[in-house]
């Protein structure tokens, strides 16, 4: 597909496969002008940095820039089979982590939920898996190649990150069948069904438990190192192996003691001992690694609450705000303000 630059595109730091993919397309991204923050953070404190990490917001206010500019009603589904991790920030990082593709859409619409925007809906229907986009601003004016976009990006992210050529059994759109619907189909490769109630790729059951290819090359090709790291382990982790896993595990939403046993290659049995012997308890510690990691993310100054609660396991910013003020009797404003350096 070609197309011609207009004028040039005004948007905030961009995800670099998103600026690459401008430039492919000939358009002038030399004069890029900070986008506009947005509202994530339910703090009554303002927490978010100065200027906004490139990822999945950015990557749409960069859309709707390239919209405007041009008018050209499947600039989503360019972009968004042009996408990789960048365009999902954070949570294709972590994603990226996930042993299986399932797990990894669930990940990436966990941290969605954090954000102020479009949310993703997983749910299975017999042996299909459905995953849904809905839109936070339906009747926008932008909202559809915004929902395209989004789409492809998941789909070529499952598709880079499975090695697999991952064939939706189909696709299904709120819109009514445009003038363009060949370019659906060619950027799905599946069939495409219009004027549906929902916005949503449908996979097969089996297509979730793919695994990703990041997990492939540590698993075969890296066994030998896997195993001699489990050899280098004590029978029975000590109190700062726990804790130290517990540390690497933050992010999972149900962290739990079997979750850590696995990760210290020992029995639950054998954890749980320890724990007792030490005269602690799992939950305590759970909270002291989340304290303790909380307490370095906003020293750091650049992480928005959505951001660190995503990191942290919370399911929302509130929960992170209120859990924080229960360890240490101060909101994370507060704690962030007196961690700050004193000015020049």
């Amino acid at each position: 597909m070609t197309m011609t630059q207009q004028e040039p595109i005004q948007a905030g730091p961009l995800p670099r496969d998103l600026l690459h993919a401008l430039r492919d397309g000939g358009y002038d991204v030399s004069g890029l002008a900070p986008a506009p923050e947005s509202d994530t953070d339910s703090d009554p404190s303002d927490l978010r940095p100065a200027m906004p990490a490139a990822g999945p917001q950015q990557a749409c206010h960069v859309l709707c820039a390239v919209y405007r500019a041009t008018g050209d009603p499947t600039i989503g589904l360019w972009l968004g089979s042009r996408m990789q991790t960048d365009l999902l920030g954070l949570a294709g990082l972590t994603a990226m982590a996930g042993p299986s593709l399932g797990t990894a859409l669930r990940r990436i619409a966990r941290y969605q939920k954090l954000l102020a925007g479009d949310r993703i809906e997983l749910r299975r229907q017999g042996d299909e898996a459905w995953v849904c986009i809905r839109p936070s601003d339906p009747e926008a004016p932008d909202t559809r190649p915004r929902i395209d976009m989004e789409l492809c990006s998941l789909l070529a992210f499952g598709r880079q990150f499975t090695r697999k050529p991952l064939h939706p059994l189909r696709v299904s759109l709120r819109i009514g069948q445009p003038d363009w619907h060949l370019r659906y189909t060619e950027a799905f490769d599946c069939p495409v069904r219009f004027g549906e109630p929902e916005d949503a790729i449908v996979f097969g059951r089996r297509d979730l438990a793919l695994r990703l290819a990041a997990r492939v090359r540590s698993g075969p090709a890296g066994a030998g190192a896997g195993h001699a790291a489990r050899e280098a382990r004590p029978a029975s982790a000590s109190l700062d192996d726990v804790r130290a896993a517990l540390q690497a595990l933050a992010g999972d939403r149900a962290l739990s003691l079997a979750a850590v046993a696995r990760h210290l290659d020992i029995s639950e049995r054998t954890l749980q001992r320890r724990l007792m012997a030490a005269g602690t308890s799992f939950r305590t510690l759970c909270e002291e690694a989340r304290r303790e990691l909380a307490g370095g993310y906003l020293a750091g100054g650049a992480m928005s609450l959505g951001e660190i609660a995503f990191r942290l396991g919370f399911d929302d910013a509130n929960s992170f705000f209120r859990a924080f003020r229960r360890w240490t009797g101060m909101t994370p404003g507060d704690y962030r303000r007196a961690a700050a350096p004193p000015p020049a």
